[in-house]
């Protein structure tokens, strides 16, 4: 009963209670050194140790070392490993664990444009986490910053991808020559970079196949990339193609590819539809 009433605490709360039951007792340093880190945060966030900015501070440090004690058991509630972390790692080292987390996840772009740099403008993961931590709870946010960083690693590879194919490919670095022209833009999104080079480097279409069509408008997918509809000899040659183009791009990136199990191809590149009998 005991442990399932720590269990609902914050990890950090639950180690301390471990701590102060256990015959080592609470280190006083892990006192200091809370203590420590909540003024920075709160200076540093919160803008002065005010009483509500100490009080914001505190939180966000408990919060912090929560997400830290979280990633060391991979997100599983296990009090006595959280208590033998503290113990090794100190307040620091459990904080580090924690930053380090975040910082991977920041580095990481969070929408697949090609060529655009970081958003200077771009709000603090830290701040966002921290925040959603004091409304959710340390545990959601620690999983809210493990989806955070899958998302952002699949748009990472989106963009990768795009960037191999416009330096591998024949068709890519005649794109990439006027991005302006074919996507009307120098940054262009990452799905829609794939998609038009691969669309060319099938052979599927030799022009623009973005380009206006006002009488026939192309057919589309729920994301607004056209789909090419071909005859069966046109489809295995176009096919062919691309799987030789599959084969050289890096391992790491063909998953890009991939919509739910679906290749990129049989999402795009479909059999021309069979008129209906009259």
């Amino acid at each position: 009963m005991e442990l399932q009433v720590i269990d609902q605490r914050p990890p950090l709360t639950a180690a301390i209670a471990l701590a102060k039951q256990s015959a080592e007792g609470l280190p006083p340093k892990w006192r200091d050194d809370m203590a420590s880190m909540s003024a920075e945060v709160a200076r540093k966030y919160f803008g002065a140790l005010t009483e509500d900015a100490v009080r914001d501070g505190v939180e966000a440090t408990i919060n912090l070392l929560s997400i830290g004690l979280l990633r060391s058991t991979a997100g599983g509630i296990e009090p006595e490993l959280w208590l033998t972390t503290m113990r090794a790692a100190g307040v620091r080292g459990v904080s580090k664990l924690a930053v380090e987390s975040i910082k991977a996840c920041d580095a990481l772009p969070d929408y697949a444009a090609v060529y655009a740099g970081r958003d200077e403008f771009r709000p603090s993961l830290l701040l966002l986490l921290l925040s959603y931590a004091s409304r959710n709870g340390a545990e959601r946010a620690h999983h809210f910053l493990l989806h955070e960083t899958t998302e952002r690693t699949e748009v990472q590879r989106l963009i990768h991808l795009a960037e191999w194919l416009f330096a591998n490919t024949a068709t890519g670095r005649i794109v990439r020559r006027d991005l302006d022209r074919f996507f009307g833009t120098d940054t262009p999104d990452a799905e829609t970079a794939i998609h038009h080079i691969l669309t060319l480097a099938c052979g599927v279409a030799k022009l623009d196949s973005f380009r206006e069509l006002s009488m026939n408008p192309p057919e589309l997918m729920s994301d607004l990339l056209p789909i090419s509809r071909l005859p069966t000899k046109r489809l295995a040659e176009a096919r062919v193609r691309y799987e030789e183009l599959v084969q050289k791009i890096p391992a790491e990136l063909r998953p890009a590819l991939m919509f739910r199990g679906i290749p990129w191809f049989d999402r795009f590149i479909l059999p021309t539809q069979r008129k209906s009998a009259k």
